[in-house]
Protein backbone atom coordinates (compact mmCIF):
# COMPACT_ATOMS: atom_id res chain seq x y z
CA UNK A 1 0.00 0.00 0.00
CA UNK A 2 1.41 3.37 -1.02
CA UNK A 3 0.32 7.15 -0.31
CA UNK A 4 1.53 10.48 -1.12
CA UNK A 5 2.27 11.27 2.33
CA UNK A 6 1.42 9.43 6.13
CA UNK A 7 2.53 10.55 9.52
CA UNK A 8 3.02 8.36 12.28
CA UNK A 9 1.78 8.94 15.56
CA UNK A 10 3.00 6.67 18.48
CA UNK A 11 1.46 6.13 21.62
CA UNK A 12 -1.87 6.13 19.52
CA UNK A 13 -4.00 5.45 23.33
CA UNK A 14 -2.87 8.48 24.64
CA UNK A 15 -5.52 12.06 25.30
CA UNK A 16 -2.99 13.90 22.63
CA UNK A 17 -3.03 11.11 20.16
CA UNK A 18 -6.59 11.67 18.80
CA UNK A 19 -6.41 15.35 18.30
CA UNK A 20 -3.07 14.68 16.88
CA UNK A 21 -4.24 11.97 14.03
CA UNK A 22 -7.73 14.28 13.59
CA UNK A 23 -5.37 17.32 12.83
CA UNK A 24 -3.53 15.26 9.87
CA UNK A 25 -5.77 13.10 8.78
CA UNK A 26 -7.44 16.60 7.81
CA UNK A 27 -4.28 17.32 6.11
CA UNK A 28 -5.05 14.32 3.69
CA UNK A 29 -2.37 12.07 5.26
CA UNK A 30 -2.35 8.14 5.64
CA UNK A 31 -2.06 7.30 9.63
CA UNK A 32 0.14 4.71 10.75
CA UNK A 33 -0.92 4.65 14.78
CA UNK A 34 1.16 3.08 17.01
CA UNK A 35 -0.58 1.09 20.29
CA UNK A 36 1.25 -0.27 23.37
CA UNK A 37 -1.57 -3.00 23.50
CA UNK A 38 -5.04 -3.37 21.52
CA UNK A 39 -7.07 -0.06 22.82
CA UNK A 40 -10.81 0.48 22.06
CA UNK A 41 -10.39 3.89 22.24
CA UNK A 42 -7.63 3.71 18.79
CA UNK A 43 -9.57 1.02 17.28
CA UNK A 44 -12.63 3.32 17.60
CA UNK A 45 -10.64 6.23 16.42
CA UNK A 46 -9.33 4.34 13.58
CA UNK A 47 -12.77 3.65 12.36
CA UNK A 48 -14.05 7.47 12.94
CA UNK A 49 -11.19 8.29 10.70
CA UNK A 50 -11.72 5.77 7.62
CA UNK A 51 -15.34 6.98 7.95
CA UNK A 52 -13.87 9.89 6.91
CA UNK A 53 -12.14 8.68 4.09
CA UNK A 54 -8.71 8.56 5.86
CA UNK A 55 -6.29 5.66 5.50
CA UNK A 56 -5.68 4.09 8.70
CA UNK A 57 -3.18 1.73 9.85
CA UNK A 58 -2.81 0.14 13.19
CA UNK A 59 0.40 -1.44 14.53
CA UNK A 60 0.49 -3.22 18.72
CA UNK A 61 3.90 -3.51 20.17
CA UNK A 62 5.17 -2.89 23.84
CA UNK A 63 8.22 -0.34 23.30
CA UNK A 64 8.97 -1.55 26.90
CA UNK A 65 10.33 -4.69 25.63
CA UNK A 66 13.57 -4.32 23.20
CA UNK A 67 12.32 -7.30 20.39
CA UNK A 68 9.41 -5.33 19.89
CA UNK A 69 10.77 -1.94 19.20
CA UNK A 70 12.99 -4.18 16.47
CA UNK A 71 9.82 -6.02 15.15
CA UNK A 72 7.95 -2.41 14.93
CA UNK A 73 10.67 -0.74 12.91
CA UNK A 74 10.83 -3.96 10.46
CA UNK A 75 7.35 -3.45 9.88
CA UNK A 76 6.76 0.35 9.75
CA UNK A 77 7.31 1.15 6.29
CA UNK A 78 4.95 -1.64 5.18
CA UNK A 79 2.18 0.48 5.15
CA UNK A 80 3.29 3.57 3.26
CA UNK A 81 6.74 3.57 3.32
CA UNK A 82 8.77 6.29 5.54
CA UNK A 83 6.29 8.44 6.95
CA UNK A 84 7.22 12.40 6.11
CA UNK A 85 5.51 13.35 9.78
CA UNK A 86 6.62 11.07 12.39
CA UNK A 87 5.14 11.46 16.14
CA UNK A 88 7.29 9.91 18.91
CA UNK A 89 4.42 10.48 21.73
CA UNK A 90 4.40 6.82 23.24
CA UNK A 91 5.06 7.62 26.93
CA UNK A 92 5.67 5.04 30.20
CA UNK A 93 4.22 7.63 33.06
CA UNK A 94 4.82 5.91 36.25
CA UNK A 95 5.28 7.69 39.32
CA UNK A 96 8.49 7.16 41.31
CA UNK A 97 10.71 8.65 43.13
CA UNK A 98 14.63 9.49 44.56
CA UNK A 99 15.33 7.37 47.36
CA UNK A 100 12.33 5.20 46.03
CA UNK A 101 13.59 4.60 42.59
CA UNK A 102 12.97 1.35 40.64
CA UNK A 103 15.36 -0.11 38.00
CA UNK A 104 12.87 -2.07 36.20
CA UNK A 105 10.90 1.30 35.63
CA UNK A 106 13.86 3.20 34.44
CA UNK A 107 14.86 0.62 31.89
CA UNK A 108 11.42 0.53 30.38
CA UNK A 109 11.68 4.07 30.52
CA UNK A 110 14.90 4.70 28.71
CA UNK A 111 13.22 1.86 26.12
CA UNK A 112 10.15 3.74 25.20
CA UNK A 113 11.21 7.03 25.62
CA UNK A 114 14.96 7.07 23.97
CA UNK A 115 15.28 3.36 22.21
CA UNK A 116 12.17 3.46 20.69
CA UNK A 117 12.82 6.89 18.97
CA UNK A 118 16.35 6.43 18.56
CA UNK A 119 15.59 3.26 16.26
CA UNK A 120 12.62 4.91 14.34
CA UNK A 121 14.58 7.73 13.32
CA UNK A 122 17.41 5.62 12.01
CA UNK A 123 15.01 3.22 10.40
CA UNK A 124 13.36 6.20 8.49
CA UNK A 125 16.78 7.49 7.55
CA UNK A 126 17.82 3.75 6.03
CA UNK A 127 15.10 3.53 4.13
CA UNK A 128 13.61 6.81 3.11
CA UNK A 129 13.70 7.62 -0.61
CA UNK A 130 16.58 10.10 -1.36
CA UNK A 131 14.62 12.94 -1.87
CA UNK A 132 12.35 12.72 0.79
CA UNK A 133 12.18 15.23 3.71
CA UNK A 134 11.03 13.95 7.23
CA UNK A 135 9.88 16.12 10.14
CA UNK A 136 10.17 14.36 13.42
CA UNK A 137 8.28 16.11 16.55
CA UNK A 138 9.12 14.68 19.95
CA UNK A 139 6.83 15.02 22.71
CA UNK A 140 8.75 16.02 25.43
CA UNK A 141 7.41 17.74 28.84
CA UNK A 142 7.92 21.26 30.10
CA UNK A 143 9.18 19.99 33.73
CA UNK A 144 12.34 19.27 31.80
CA UNK A 145 12.84 23.44 31.86
CA UNK A 146 11.70 23.03 35.67
CA UNK A 147 12.60 20.18 37.26
CA UNK A 148 11.05 18.24 40.08
CA UNK A 149 11.96 14.87 41.64
CA UNK A 150 8.43 13.30 40.93
CA UNK A 151 8.71 10.52 38.38
CA UNK A 152 12.04 10.09 38.59
CA UNK A 153 12.36 7.40 36.02
CA UNK A 154 10.11 8.85 33.30
CA UNK A 155 11.74 12.34 33.29
CA UNK A 156 15.33 10.85 33.14
CA UNK A 157 13.91 8.73 30.16
CA UNK A 158 12.78 11.98 28.47
CA UNK A 159 15.32 13.99 28.98
CA UNK A 160 17.64 11.50 27.13
CA UNK A 161 14.87 12.11 24.34
CA UNK A 162 15.26 16.09 24.62
CA UNK A 163 19.15 15.63 24.21
CA UNK A 164 18.67 13.17 21.00
CA UNK A 165 16.37 16.03 19.42
CA UNK A 166 19.43 18.59 20.21
CA UNK A 167 21.68 16.65 18.90
CA UNK A 168 19.43 16.17 15.64
CA UNK A 169 19.04 19.57 15.29
CA UNK A 170 22.88 20.09 15.23
CA UNK A 171 23.57 17.16 13.05
CA UNK A 172 23.56 19.55 9.81
CA UNK A 173 21.08 17.05 8.17
CA UNK A 174 19.01 19.56 5.01
CA UNK A 175 16.40 15.78 5.17
CA UNK A 176 15.36 15.76 8.32
CA UNK A 177 14.33 17.93 10.67
CA UNK A 178 13.66 17.11 14.40
CA UNK A 179 11.51 19.37 16.82
CA UNK A 180 11.57 18.73 20.44
CA UNK A 181 7.91 19.77 21.80
CA UNK A 182 7.45 20.61 25.54
CA UNK A 183 3.58 20.86 26.28
CA UNK A 184 2.44 21.82 30.26
CA UNK A 185 -0.55 21.16 31.98
CA UNK A 186 -3.16 19.82 29.21
CA UNK A 187 -4.71 17.08 30.71
CA UNK A 188 -5.34 15.84 35.12
CA UNK A 189 -1.85 14.60 35.56
CA UNK A 190 -1.43 11.31 37.63
CA UNK A 191 -3.52 11.51 40.82
CA UNK A 192 -4.92 15.05 39.73
CA UNK A 193 -8.87 15.61 40.38
CA UNK A 194 -10.70 17.43 37.69
CA UNK A 195 -11.24 20.28 40.48
CA UNK A 196 -7.69 20.24 41.24
CA UNK A 197 -7.19 20.55 37.32
CA UNK A 198 -9.39 23.57 37.18
CA UNK A 199 -7.68 25.35 39.73
CA UNK A 200 -3.86 24.34 39.33
CA UNK A 201 -4.53 25.57 35.59
CA UNK A 202 -5.50 29.25 36.86
CA UNK A 203 -2.00 29.11 38.86
CA UNK A 204 -0.17 29.09 35.34
CA UNK A 205 0.58 32.58 34.13
CA UNK A 206 -2.12 32.27 30.97
CA UNK A 207 -4.19 31.50 33.59
CA UNK A 208 -5.70 28.20 31.42
CA UNK A 209 -4.55 24.96 30.75
CA UNK A 210 -2.66 24.20 26.97
CA UNK A 211 -5.42 23.05 24.64
CA UNK A 212 -4.24 20.42 22.42
CA UNK A 213 -5.05 21.77 19.66
CA UNK A 214 -2.72 24.90 20.27
CA UNK A 215 -0.08 22.17 19.87
CA UNK A 216 -1.36 21.05 16.53
CA UNK A 217 -1.00 24.24 14.89
CA UNK A 218 2.51 24.57 15.61
CA UNK A 219 2.87 21.03 13.91
CA UNK A 220 0.89 22.79 11.07
CA UNK A 221 3.11 26.08 11.29
CA UNK A 222 6.44 23.87 11.50
CA UNK A 223 5.40 21.93 8.32
CA UNK A 224 4.09 24.54 6.33
CA UNK A 225 7.50 26.55 6.84
CA UNK A 226 10.64 23.55 5.69
CA UNK A 227 13.05 26.25 6.19
CA UNK A 228 12.63 26.18 10.19
CA UNK A 229 15.57 24.61 11.63
CA UNK A 230 14.92 22.02 14.37
CA UNK A 231 14.31 23.26 17.53
CA UNK A 232 12.81 22.87 21.10
CA UNK A 233 9.18 24.50 21.58
CA UNK A 234 7.57 24.98 25.00
CA UNK A 235 3.97 25.58 24.66
CA UNK A 236 2.78 25.21 28.27
CA UNK A 237 1.93 29.43 29.22
CA UNK A 238 5.00 29.74 31.24
CA UNK A 239 4.73 27.08 33.72
CA UNK A 240 8.30 26.50 32.67
CA UNK A 241 9.16 29.60 34.57
CA UNK A 242 7.42 28.75 37.70
CA UNK A 243 9.61 27.31 40.33
CA UNK A 244 8.06 24.46 41.30
CA UNK A 245 9.36 21.45 44.27
CA UNK A 246 7.07 19.32 43.11
CA UNK A 247 4.78 18.16 39.97
CA UNK A 248 1.96 20.14 40.33
CA UNK A 249 -0.57 16.91 41.39
CA UNK A 250 1.53 16.37 44.38
CA UNK A 251 1.82 20.36 45.24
Amino acid sequence: MTAARAALITGASSRLAAPLARFFAGRGYALLLHQRRPRKNVAALAEELRGQGSTVEVMTFDFAERANIDAFCAGMTKPFGVPEAIVNNASNFVHDFPGAGNADLLAESFLVHMLAPFMIMETACKDKRAEQKLSVFNILDQKLLNLNPDYYSYTLGKSGLMTMTEIWARAGRDDVRAFGLLPGLMFPSGPQSDERFVADSAKIPTGRALPPENLCALIGFLLDHPDMPGALFPLDGGEHLLGRRRDVAFE
